[in-house]
C-alpha cells in the first residue's frame, strides 16, 4: 500500500515538472518586446520611433519613410535616419520631431512625407538603418520594405512624381515672392515721383 502511494506521488510530480519544464528552459515569447505590426520599434535618445517602415511609391524606385514618433523631452528633436543599401549606397532622411505624438509619411497629415531612393531595393526585403538624435549615439536596426499590397498601407503609396511636385510648388512660391518685391519697389518709385511732382508745383 505504501509503495503504491509513493508511486502515485512520483508520477504526479513528474507530470507537474513536465508541464512547467517549457517555461523553465525556453524564454517566454510574450515577455519579449516586439512590434505588433509589420514595422519595427526603435528607441533613440529622447524619441521613441514606432512602427517604422519604407513604403514604395507608384514607380517602385522611391520609398516613403513612414513611422510614428513619441517625443516626451519637452522640446523638438532632430532625428536623422541613414539607410545603407547595396554596395556603397546610402540615403539619409531628416526629421524635426515635435513634442508629443507625431505621424510621419502620411500625405494627408501635417508633416510632409520624406522619400529616399536606393537602387536595387526590393519590396519584401529589409534594409539596414542607423537612427540618431543630435547628441546621442547611433542605433542600428533592420527596417522592412513594403508596398501597397495590404490595404492599410495604400494611403502611404505616393505618386511617382510626388517629389517633383513638391519642388515645383516651392519654386513657384519663390517666383511669386520675387515678383512681389519688384512690385513693391516699383510702387515706392511711383510714390517718390508723386512727391517730387507736388514739390515742383
Amino acid at each position: 500500500m505504501k509503495t503504491r502511494i509513493a508511486s502515485t506521488v512520483a508520477v504526479a510530480a513528474a507530470i507537474v515538472l513536465g508541464a512547467t519544464g517549457c517555461s523553465l528552459v525556453a524564454p517566454i515569447a510574450t515577455a519579449t518586446p516586439y512590434g505588433p505590426s509589420d514595422g519595427v520599434n526603435v528607441d533613440v535618445g529622447a524619441v521613441d520611433v514606432r512602427n517604422i517602415m519604407l513604403v514604395a511609391d507608384e514607380s517602385g524606385e522611391n520609398f516613403n519613410v513612414v513611422f510614428g514618433a513619441v517625443n516626451q523631452s519637452g522640446e523638438p528633436q532632430d532625428l536623422t535616419i541613414t539607410f545603407i543599401g547595396s554596395g556603397s549606397q546610402q540615403a539619409s532622411a531628416e526629421f524635426e520631431v515635435p513634442t508629443g505624438n507625431t505621424l510621419f509619411g502620411d500625405p494627408e497629415g501635417e508633416q510632409t512625407p520624406v522619400l529616399v531612393t536606393l537602387d536595387g531595393l526590393e519590396v519584401g526585403s529589409t534594409i539596414e538603418a542607423y537612427f540618431q538624435i543630435a547628441g546621442s549615439p547611433e542605433v542600428p536596426y533592420q527596417v522592412p520594405v513594403l508596398d501597397g499590397t495590404l490595404e492599410e498601407y495604400r494611403q502611404y503609396v505616393l505618386p511617382e512624381n510626388f517629389s517633383a511636385e513638391e519642388n515645383s510648388d516651392s519654386t513657384v512660391g519663390d517666383e511669386i515672392t520675387e515678383a512681389d518685391e519688384v512690385a513693391d519697389q516699383s510702387k515706392v518709385g511711383d510714390d517718390v515721383t508723386d512727391e517730387e511732382a507736388a514739390q515742383a508745383e
